[in-house]
């Protein structure tokens, strides 16, 4: 099921809610790629969107992580701490992915896209929300 952008979800600054409106963007085409069509899943799409995906959330963690730093949020480090690691799960995640080591076709798509999904809600809420008011 599709992520739903909802004004919860909002820290209430410009250029990081949209940047979550595009992750939410990229996460919900990689779950309507993995479950087009009754064939084989595409990989070529799916392997484009999740590069996308990566590149995508590295440059949103540098552009908040640049905000923070000029607005002396004071939850910066943790939230660096947030991104570093996520970034290392994602990674780790869509490797085993492509090493098939999530199962096969679109059983894997939808383990990988809960992951995603996931991983994006949980820091929107746990960490960025956190945000909320405190960036002045």
């Amino acid at each position: 099921m599709a992520i739903v952008w909802r004004d919860q979800m909002s820290v209430g600054i410009k250029e990081i809610d949209d940047d979550h409106r595009r992750l939410v963007s990229i996460l919900n085409d990689f779950e309507a790629a993995g479950l087009r069509g009754a064939g084989a899943v595409d990989e070529g799409s799916l392997r484009t969107i999740l590069v996308k995906l990566r590149r995508y959330t590295q440059e949103h963690f540098e552009r908040e992580e640049r905000l923070q730093e000029a607005r002396h949020y004071q939850g910066y480090e943790e939230n660096k701490e947030q991104h570093e690691w996520l970034l290392y799960r994602l990674d780790e995640l869509v490797e085993r992915y492509h090493a098939g080591q999530l199962g096969e076709g679109r059983a894997a798509t939808a383990e990988l896209s809960v992951f995603l999904k996931s991983w994006l809600i949980d820091h929107i809420i746990k960490i960025d929300l956190k945000m909320k008011g405190k960036m002045g």
